[in-house]
């Protein structure tokens, strides 16, 4: 008998943990305040099977850059569904972007052993290991690809970037200039054979550039290149013409502002003669600058130039706060050293 009690006692308090577990077993939902997000977070609280969904809200947090829900969610949507494709990708990028490199190589790799023949499983993997600088496993992906897509230009522009990141030019730009012959609307291999080119001062950089307008007319490193071919051949009025077209199209761009400002601090000190002229130039490039600030704070060298700018113009205060800006920002400086800006501040405190 008192077996028997122990017993029913024992059953008892299982069933009760379990009715414990079922009644809070539905996850309460987080809400973001993100109308996009939220009205998936609804969904996905009246269908919480329905894989589509959380690989849909992935895809917004991801945009969001909130990665590691986006990874969480990748992950769920992979968990309901592991016979999709898009799923592996989706995972696989989630991983990626947010810096778990090994388990986003190790997931495009199991896709690729269930979907041999899914060309784009292998682009994916090669760029991964092209940015990981892996570039002996890119290579064999890349020879994969191939066997089953010889003539791939995506594969070949993969195969042409790491060239180039290993200093080959000469065989980058055969691979490049193959990509453009098999797609004449490659954007990517336009814009690299532009970037190659406009180094060793190759007219045809120009036509390259207008392949990557002609695709898309809103490019900006194609339109902020094409400004800068004409400004470091020091034929200004082009330039300027080349500047104002690209700032019309994409009128916040911090970096379009701040090479046409570097292009009007050049004019006005190469101004000798005209004082007046050469005060224009200064508050065009000032003004230039300031663009560039507001459209990216973080933008160090900016705050520099714009320092120098006010400076010709005898704006000692402005240049004194904006030379503190880039030391503040010192970490994000690029051309310019923190001890060169310490020492324009210098001189600034000696008088």
């Amino acid at each position: 008998m008192k077996q028997f009690w122990s017993t029913s006692i024992f059953i008892l308090t299982v069933l009760t943990l379990i009715n414990c577990n079922n009644s809070g077993s539905k996850e309460k939902l987080k809400y973001y305040n993100i109308p996009e997000l939220d009205n998936l977070t609804e969904k996905i609280e009246k269908d919480p099977k329905n894989a589509a969904l959380y690989a849909a809200r992935s895809l917004v947090f991801s945009e969001k850059e909130m990665l590691q829900e986006a990874e969480l969610d990748a992950e769920k949507a992979f968990q309901l569904d592991s016979t999709k494709i898009d799923y592996y990708r989706l995972l696989a990028d989630a991983y990626f972007e947010n810096l778990h490199s090994y388990a986003a190589v190790k997931t495009i790799q199991k896709a690729i052993g269930r979907f041999p023949q899914e060309k784009a499983l292998y682009l994916n993997l090669a760029e991964m290991q092209m940015i990981l600088e892996q570039y002996k496993d890119c290579a064999y992906t890349l020879d994969m690809l191939f066997k089953i897509s010889p003539e791939n230009p995506d594969g070949i522009f993969i195969r042409a970037m790491v060239k180039k990141l290993n200093a080959d030019t000469t065989e980058a730009l055969k691979d490049f200039e193959k990509v453009v012959a098999l797609d004449a609307d490659h954007v990517g291999a336009y814009m690299e054979l532009a970037i190659l080119k406009n180094k060793v001062g190759d007219p045809i950089t120009l036509s390259y550039l207008d392949n990557v307008l002609r695709i898309d007319s809103m490019h900006e490193g194609a339109l902020l290149t094409k400004a800068q071919y004409y400004h470091f051949r020091s034929e200004y009025d082009k330039a300027l013409t080349e500047y104002e077209n690209a700032i019309l199209k994409i009128n916040q761009s911090s970096d379009i502002n701040y090479n046409l400002a570097l292009m009007y601090l050049e004019m006005g000190d190469a101004e000798k003669g005209n004082k007046d002229k050469r005060s224009k130039y200064f508050e065009s490039a000032l003004r230039h600058f300031d663009n560039s600030t507001k459209f990216d704070p973080q933008f160090a060298d900016a705050y520099y130039y714009k320092a120098i700018a006010a400076l010709r113009l005898d704006r000692k205060d402005l240049a004194k706060r904006d030379l503190e800006n880039a030391m503040r920002l010192n970490t994000f400086l690029q051309t310019i050293s923190p001890e060169k800006v310490e020492q324009e501040l210098a001189k600034i405190n000696l008088n």
